[in-house]
């Protein structure tokens, strides 16, 4: 495959709203707030997608970033190198800006850190290991998905450099896509980043919207049934 077409692939891949189409697809609410460019945040999502379906959401978006750049590692790193190590990072960025900038939404989209997960476990898979066990341990076990993922993008770079140095050390030239899709979920972040910094007070967000239960009434009809009873 010619390198424009794999990018052109790439970023198409990412840009498939696997979150939105479980919304849609499944009668929920939608999972961006009105106005905004990215969507709630995970523990929000999973409320309204409900937690079967946004773990399987999440797993689709590893997926993504998985299935575009697993195929090529070997031709890259195996004998011959048949493929410059740049094309394959480049993909790998690429699918995850799709994910964040997708062409079927408007060029909206989600933060990208399940697919960047997706990206370097095939890069680099112990450091992301790593770094996917600490954004889980914040995430569900301990505050919430912001500041996990806030500590999984800044520990990616701490796991990758000593790995690199001293376990694959012909893997360097991936330390640029580690720094890059670091950065990208830091910025992100940036809200919640300045806000645990104390540079800037951030409001709550609205509560995400949460479909009502089957055969419930929904608010606007119950307050009608009031006033005729009155």
């Amino acid at each position: 495959m010619h390198p424009i077409l794999y990018f052109i692939a790439a970023y198409t891949v990412g840009a498939i709203p696997t979150g939105y189409l479980a919304a849609r697809l499944t009668g929920r609410p939608s999972i961006f707030l009105p106005g905004e460019r990215t969507p709630c945040y995970a523990g929000d999502v999973y409320k309204i997608l409900g937690m079967p379906l946004g773990i399987f959401v999440t797993f689709l978006d590893v997926l993504k970033g998985c299935v575009v750049v697993w195929p090529l590692v070997d031709l890259m790193m195996g004998p011959g190198n048949l493929l410059p190590w740049w094309v394959v990072a480049f993909g790998g960025l690429l699918v995850v800006i799709g994910h964040s900038h997708s062409l079927f939404l408007g060029f909206r989209g989600g933060r990208g850190l399940a697919t960047s997960f997706g990206v370097l476990f095939c890069l680099l898979p112990v450091p992301t290991l790593l770094s996917c066990f600490i954004w889980a341990a914040l995430s569900f076990w301990g505050l919430s998905t912001r500041p996990g993922a806030l500590s999984s993008a800044g520990a990616m770079p701490l796991f990758s450099i000593p790995w690199v140095w001293w376990v694959q050390p012909e893997r360097v030239n991936y330390l640029f896509v580690v720094a890059f899709l670091s950065l990208w979920t830091l910025y992100e972040y940036r809200e919640s980043l300045m806000s645990y910094m104390g540079l800037r007070s951030v409001a709550p967000p609205p509560p995400p919207p949460v479909a009502p239960a089957p055969g419930a009434m929904p608010p606007e009809s119950l307050s009608k049934t009031e006033d005729k009873s009155e």
